[in-house]
């Protein structure tokens, strides 16, 4: 970036040739992750929009906190401050691998109904173990039926 004093007090900034590159290949990466699937996308999940009151979001939709979390919504809604990402089971789940724990495996939580259900293949942590879903639409907890204790 060029930056020329242009008065006292007073600075113009012009963007350079490689601010452009740079802000094309931000684009590019924030584009090309909204194609990837859901554990992959949690680990570049500061690629994704941010959560913010007032905005209306779409049930499948992914969301990161300011932490670079990376959150499924579960069901259209407008989002409100009173009801924050990590507080709202039924409008948001946390998508449990992140850049900074990529093997980590979210904790069970019951799910509010089919929209938030478990699916075959998804793993939760429960009582230090981790288990493995064996059915789709799967809403029981793992000491319940329908999940496979797994190696983590």
């Amino acid at each position: 970036m060029r930056v020329e004093q242009n008065g006292p007090g007073l600075l113009i900034y012009e963007k350079g040739p490689e601010d452009r590159v740079q802000e094309a290949v931000a684009a590019l990466a924030r584009m090309s992750a909204q194609q990837l699937d859901d554990s992959a996308a949690a680990q570049v999940g500061v690629l994704f929009p941010r959560w913010e009151p007032g905005k209306a979001y779409t049930a499948g939709a992914r969301i990161a906190d300011e932490d670079g979390n990376l959150y499924k919504v579960l069901q259209d809604h407008t989002a409100q401050a009173d009801w924050p990402l990590t507080e709202t089971a039924g409008l948001y789940a946390r998508l449990g691998v992140t850049a900074e724990e990529p093997e980590a495996v979210p904790d069970w939580r019951q799910p509010a109904g089919a929209h938030d259900a478990y699916q075959s293949g998804d793993r939760v942590r429960w009582n230090g173990a981790v288990y493995q879903s064996v059915l789709d639409g799967n809403v029981w907890a793992p000491d319940v039926q329908g999940w496979l204790e797994v190696e983590p």
